[in-house]
C-alpha cells in the first residue's frame, strides 16, 4: 500500500479515535452524575424505615437441577386486594429452571418472566458464562401497563416439559396469561437449527374474567437489560435497537448523557421513548449477545388486526451497576472504580377494549442469545439488522460470510482472517502495482517539481499552474496512487465493524491471543496493558513505509511518519483480530514491494498534447 493510501485511511481513523475520545469524555461525566446520584439515594434509603423481610421460599416451588415439571404454589390472589409497593416486595420469590443444551432459564413468579438466561457454550470470565440480564432488575418479557413501573407483580406459575404459563388476575378481574415454549432442536440441522436453538415463542393473551368493561391504554413487553461483558467493552456497543421504517435504529448507553455543544447541548436524558406506528421489533444489546422481542403478525389477518399486532413504542433507559456489584459477580476490572452502564428496554403494544369473558391474544417471538449474523438473519423478521455494519454493510456481511467459510475448512478463525487478507490482497495486486509505478514515475519527476516549487514559492497559484502542465507534458496521473486507496477504505471499516461485532471470535485463540475478540494483553506494567500484536503492527508499517517509493515534499515525509504511531492509538485497546489484519496485509504489501523494486525504474518521456480545437466560426 502507498503512503497516500494509508495517508486517507489514517485521516478516516482520526475521525474515529476523536470520535471515540468524545464519548469516553462524555461517559466520565455520567459516570461522575450518576455517582452524586447513588450517593444520595443512599442517603435516603438510609434514612428510610428499615424493608419487611423476604420470608424464604417454600421448597416445594422448586424444581430439581434437571428440569423436570413442577407446579408451584400459587402467590396471594391480587384480586382481593390492590396490594402496595411494600407487599408486592413481600411476595417470596420463586426461580423455576430449566436446562436445554444450549442454555439455562430461570423464571421467576414476580413479573412472570426470565429473571436471567445463562449461555452454556459462551464463556464470560475465567470459567463462569455468559448471563443475560444479570444485572436487571425487570424480568425478561414482563408485562406491565407502564413502562418500568409494576415488573414484580406475583404470577401463578405452573411447568409442564418445556412449557411455562404464567397467570394472573388483578383487582380489575382482568386475566393475563402468558406462556413460554422453549426451543426444541435437538433433532435439528442447518438453518432450522440456527433459528431455533435460542428462540422462544411467547402467547400472551388477556381475558376479562369480571362484569364491567376493562380498558388497557397500551401495555409494554419488557426486553431486560444488557450490560457489558468486559470492563474493557466500549460504551458505544451497549445500547438499545428497534426496527423503525424498515431500517434499524440504535440508542447506545452514551446518549442519556448530558452533552452536545453550544445550542446543540441538552441536559441528561433519563428515559429514550418514541412512538411509530410499526415498531417490528425491539431489543436490548451489548457488544456481542442481545435479548431481543420481535411481535408475530397475523399476515392472514384484516388491516386492523395487523395494526394492533404490531408494535408501536420504542422505550429504554439507562441503568448503572457499581463497581462492588460488577466485581461481586465475578467480572475483572481494570484497577480503577468506574460506573458500568447497561441500559433496559420494553416494546409498547396498543391498547384494548375487553368486554366481559372477552378475550385478546398476542405471539411474540424472543431471542436472547449470541448477535450473530447467520442465526439472526434465519430469524427471518430483518433481526439480522440489529448488527448494525453501517454504511459498509455490504463489505462487512461479506467479509463476515468469507470467514465463517474459510473458518470451517482451516478449522481455526485466525487462520482463517490471515487467509482472507491475502486473497484480498492478491486480488488487488495489479492495481497495486499499476499504483506503484505511478509513485516511481512520481519520484523520477521530482527534481523538476523541486525546481518549480522553487521557483513560484512566492506565487502558490502559478506554482500550481505550471505542477499541473509538467503532469499532463508527461502523461503522468498525480491521483494514480489514490485508487487503492478508495478500495483500502471500504475494506478497512468493513473489517473494523466486522471485527468488531463478530461474537465468533469470542475465545478463539491463535499463538499466544487468547480471545481475538479482546485485546491480546499478555502483561501489565504499572495498569499499562503490554499488548504485542499492534506493536508488530506498527513495526511492519515503518518498515513498508521505509521501502515505498519516496513522493512528495520532505515535510509530508515526516508526517507519514506519524501513521503508524496513530493507528497504535487506534488498535491498541480494540480486538486483536484487528491488529492482525492490518499485521497480515502491511507484511504481504512488504512482499509485493520488494517482488517489484528491482525493476527498471520507468523513463521519463514527454507526450504528445492534443492540440486544442479551434471554436467553429
Amino acid at each position: 500500500m502507498d503512503r497516500k493510501s494509508i495517508a486517507g485511511i489514517a485521516l478516516a481513523v482520526i475521525g474515529l479515535v476523536c470520535w471515540q475520545i468524545y464519548f469516553t469524555r462524555e461517559t466520565q461525566k455520567a459516570a461522575r452524575a450518576q455517582e452524586l446520584a447513588a450517593a444520595q439515594a443512599a442517603a435516603q434509603a438510609a434514612a428510610a424505615p428499615p424493608p419487611v423481610p423476604n420470608p424464604p421460599a417454600p421448597a416445594p416451588g422448586t424444581p430439581p437441577p434437571d428440569g423436570t415439571p413442577a407446579t408451584s404454589p400459587p402467590p396471594p390472589s391480587a384480586n382481593a386486594t390492590s396490594a402496595t409497593a411494600l407487599e408486592r416486595v413481600a411476595v417470596p420469590e420463586q426461580l423455576q429452571k430449566i436446562a436445554t443444551e444450549s442454555a439455562e432459564y430461570f423464571f421467576t413468579n414476580r413479573g412472570g418472566g426470565l429473571a436471567r438466561v445463562v449461555l452454556s457454550k459462551h464463556a464470560a470470565e475465567k470459567d463462569s458464562k455468559v448471563v443475560m440480564n444479570e444485572f436487571g432488575k425487570i424480568p425478561i418479557a414482563a408485562v406491565t401497563e407502564t413502562a418500568g413501573q409494576g415488573t414484580d407483580e406475583p404470577f401463578e406459575i405452573t411447568i409442564v416439559d418445556r412449557e411455562v404459563t404464567f397467570v394472573r388476575t388483578d383487582a380489575r378481574n382482568l386475566e393475563t396469561r402468558k406462556k413460554f415454549a422453549l426451543p426444541r432442536f435437538e433433532t435439528l440441522n442447518g438453518k432450522a437449527r440456527l433459528r431455533e436453538e435460542y428462540r422462544i415463542r411467547l402467547d400472551v393473551a388477556f381475558t376479562n374474567r369480571g362484569t364491567q368493561p376493562v380498558q388497557l391504554p397500551a401495555y409494554f413487553l419488557h426486553t431486560g437489560a444488557a450490560t457489558p461483558v468486559h470492563y474493557g467493552d466500549l460504551p458505544i456497543y451497549t445500547g438499545f435497537n428497534w426496527l423503525r421504517g424498515g431500517s434499524n435504529r440504535f440508542i447506545d448507553v452514551n446518549w442519556f448523557s448530558a452533552g452536545g455543544f453550544l445550542v446543540f447541548s441538552h441536559p441528561e436524558r433519563p428515559v429514550y421513548s418514541e412512538t411509530y406506528e410499526n415498531v417490528a421489533y425491539a431489543g436490548v444489546t451489548n457488544q456481542y449477545f442481545t435479548s431481543l422481542v420481535t411481535p408475530i403478525v397475523d399476515e392472514k389477518a384484516n388491516s386492523d388486526v395487523q395494526q394492533r399486532q404490531r408494535g408501536a413504542t420504542a422505550w429504554a433507559q439507562r441503568m448503572a451497576v457499581p463497581d462492588e456489584q460488577w466485581t461481586a459477580a465475578g467480572h475483572s476490572v481494570s484497577g480503577k472504580t468506574i460506573l458500568h452502564y447497561g441500559v433496559d428496554g420494553a416494546l409498547g403494544m396498543r391498547g384494548f377494549t375487553l368486554q366481559p369473558g372477552e378475550s385478546l391474544s398476542q405471539a411474540f417471538d424472543l431471542y436472547i442469545g449470541p448477535r450473530e449474523y447467520r442465526r439472526l438473519e434465519a430469524l427471518g423478521r430483518h433481526e439480522d439488522q440489529i448488527m448494525n455494519f453501517g454504511i459498509f454493510g455490504v463489505v462487512s456481511r461479506t467479509l463476515l460470510v468469507s470467514m465463517n467459510v474459510l473458518r470451517g475448512w482451516l478449522g481455526n478463525y485466525a487462520w482463517a482472517i490471515v487467509v482472507l487478507t491475502l486473497i484480498i490482497k492478491t486480488a488487488m495486486w495489479p492495481l497495486q502495482n499499476k499504483a506503484t509505478t505511478s509513485m516511481k514515475r512520481m519520484q523520477a519527476l521530482q527534481p523538476k517539481m523541486n525546481e518549480l516549487r522553487e521557483k513560484y514559492k512566492d506565487d502558490p497559484t502559478r506554482m500550481n499552474t505550471e505542477l499541473m502542465r509538467l503532469y499532463k507534458e508527461y502523461g503522468i496521473n498525480p491521483f494514480g496512487g489514490c485508487l487503492p486507496m478508495l478500495v483500502q477504505i471500504p475494506i478497512f471499516f468493513g473489517f473494523y465493524n466486522m471485527l468488531g461485532k463478530a461474537v465468533e471470535l469470542r475465545n478463539a485463540r491463535f499463538l499466544w491471543v487468547s480471545d481475538l475478540s479482546q485485546p491480546d494483553t499478555i502483561a501489565r506494567i504499572f495498569s499499562i496493558p503490554i499488548n504485542p500484536l499492534p506493536l508488530l503492527m506498527a513495526v511492519t508499517m515503518f518498515w513498508q513505509m521505509a521501502i515505498s517509493p519516496k513522493s512528495g515534499d520532505p515535510v509530508q515525509q515526516r508526517v507519514f511518519m506519524f501513521v503508524p504511531l496513530i493507528f497504535i492509538f487506534f488498535c491498541y485497546n480494540f480486538a486483536s483480530a484487528l491488529a492482525l489484519y492490518w499485521t497480515v496485509q502491511n507484511l504481504f504489501s512488504i512482499v509485493q514491494l520488494y517482488a517489484t523494486r528491482n525493476k527498471a525504474a520507468p523513463t521519463l518521456q514527454k507526450v504528445a498534447v492534443p492540440a486544442k480545437k479551434k471554436p467553429r466560426g
